[in-house]
């Protein structure tokens, strides 16, 4: 399966920059219950569903640059 991340969620990704997918789930969990705002918790809640479908492996030689 080839899982691509869209602009947001690569956006998202690189505020929670971590070496491991698991800290990045686990950071993106922690904040989640501090957002209100329901299209942030709409890109987060699909980046975790990917994140949590791909491999560490996978995680590894991806690439995460946040968007100017």
């Amino acid at each position: 399966m080839n899982i691509k991340f869209t602009v947001e969620e690569s956006n998202l990704i690189s505020i929670f920059e971590s070496e491991s997918r698991e800290a990045v789930i686990q950071n993106i969990l922690d904040t989640k219950k501090y957002v209100d705002d329901m299209e942030m918790l709409e890109v987060m809640s699909r980046v975790l569903e990917k994140l949590n479908s791909i491999s560490d492996e996978k995680f590894e030689v991806m690439e995460f640059v946040a968007a100017e």
